[in-house]
This record gives structure tokens, sequence and C-alpha cells, in this order.
């Protein structure tokens, strides 16, 4: 799965709407609808803040499977 959708399925299982998850992580709730869609990829400092606040790995958010 692509980062965008792996993004969506995260947020949707910890039960979060896109606003939600956009003021936790500091952001408009316009770049999280952007980054799950994947019009914009989040920066690396972006990218460890929705992993630490959805609860995962950035290679989970990223789709890497590793043993």
């Amino acid at each position: 799965m692509s980062l965008s959708e792996n993004i969506r399925l995260m947020r949707e299982s910890r039960g979060l709407s896109q606003s939600e998850l956009a003021e936790k992580i500091g952001l408009q709730k316009q770049n999280v609808s952007a980054y799950e869609r994947g019009v914009k990829v989040p920066t690396v400092e972006k990218l460890v803040a929705i992993a630490d606040t959805l609860r995962c790995s950035t290679d989970k958010l990223l789709g890497r499977n590793l043993p």
C-alpha cells in the first residue's frame, strides 16, 4: 500500500478524524487531506509526528515490511 493509504487506514483505525490528527500534529486539516489523497508528501518531521500520534512506526506508514 502507499503512504497516503497507510496514513488514512492508521488514522481511521485509531478513531481519529482528519481534523483531530491535524490538530495533534500542528497542521491544518487540508494538509492531512492532501497527504491522504497523495497530493502532498509529508516532510520527515511531519511523518515522524504522524507516526508518533498514530502509535506506529514510520516504516509501517511507508509500507516497509521489515523482519
